[in-house]
């Protein structure tokens, strides 16, 4: 079982795209709304066309531009994979932007984003190859982020959460040793305890709203969300996001945790080359579009951040060099 996405919190979106676009070369790949509050911007980041395990979208508002207190229960960090051999030219590239930088022992990479969101990048077995290249980055196609492989999962009682995690997602592979959820491949989620003491966690810049598992069809949702009912675990919501269809639960430390399809995906509404460029939203929010467009203008934002790609490579027109996966195919010469 994969990672599909991760959903944190943010007070300046200027700030938190220039960390994930400029300089850690993900793509933009959709400037939408929070389904559940309209009224909510939610943008996401990806690879070049938005593929489920390299996604990480924030809600930036305002509003939530404060210090997050990290307390009794919380996700945190992002964890990524980049290509073997490349964590030099990480640490290179976050200091050439002014971020600290550190590797420990392991050879893994620990910085911040903005937000003192911890962000670690480990080596793994794996490069971006033909579209999943990110054309419009600056970061050479062979040093690019390869997606999402993880965080941290803070709780007051360690052996519950391991057991919810193994309980629902045993079927897919998911297993437990010691405090590690083990996902697919060099994915995990890190499980620490809490002190008994810890005060409750508010949200704030920052803070991560959910973390979100792939599934491959809506039968398989169907058998999580009736596992989950039938042996007690708290079910939220069951609910068709347009992009994917989901189903958010509680594990037992509080902390949401959302199962979703890998399909249709993010070209439901826009194409490939114009990923991130429109007001994007599912098409049950259509007769609501001019309405929210014009609210949205009124504070300000125009969902115009970033131009659709022409197919001219990299910005200044540099060529695109040909990706070729381990057979030799290339879809991008």
């Amino acid at each position: 079982m994969q990672t599909h996405h991760v959903s944190l919190l943010t007070g300046d979106f200027k700030q938190n795209a220039h960390f994930y676009v400029d300089i850690l070369g993900l793509r933009f790949i959709k400037n939408s709304i929070n389904q559940a509050n309209p009224h909510m911007r939610h943008v996401y980041y990806g690879d070049f066309v938005g593929t489920p395990g390299t996604v990480v979208t924030f809600f930036p508002d305002k509003k939530l531009d404060r210090d997050r207190l990290d307390g009794r229960m919380y996700f945190s960090g992002l964890h990524f994979g980049v290509p073997f051999g490349t964590i030099g030219y990480w640490q290179a590239r976050f200091e050439s932007f002014g971020l600290a930088v550190s590797v420990d022992a392991r050879n893994i990479l620990h910085t911040q984003d903005f937000d003192a969101i911890p962000i670690e990048l480990k080596e793994v077995d794996k490069a971006a190859f033909d579209w999943h290249v990110n054309f419009l980055s600056d970061v050479p196609a062979e040093n690019q982020v390869t997606g999402v492989i993880g965080t941290e999962l803070h709780v007051p009682d360690v052996d519950a959460t391991a057991n919810f995690f193994a309980d629902i997602f045993g079927k897919f592979g998911v297993t437990v040793k010691g405090n590690v959820i083990n996902l697919d491949g060099p994915e995990a989620i890190y499980l620490y305890q809490t002190a008994p003491d810890a005060p409750e966690s508010k949200f704030g810049r920052g803070s991560t709203d959910h973390f979100a598992l792939g599934v491959t069809s809506s039968s398989e949702l169907d058998y999580i969300w009736e596992r989950a009912g039938e042996h007690g675990w708290t079910r939220e919501v069951y609910v068709d996001r347009g992009y994917f269809n989901s189903v958010y639960l509680i594990e037992p430390g509080g902390n949401r945790v959302e199962i979703a399809t890998t399909n249709p995906g993010f070209t439901l509404d826009e194409s490939v080359e114009n990923l991130g460029t429109t007001f994007a939203m599912p098409p049950r929010f259509d007769g609501n579009r001019d309405e929210l467009q014009k609210w949205y203008a009124e504070q300000g934002i125009y969902f115009d951040d970033y131009k659709p790609y022409t197919g001219t490579g990299r910005p200044g027109n540099a060529a695109v060099k040909p990706i070729h996966d381990q057979k030799g195919n290339t879809r991008n010469d």
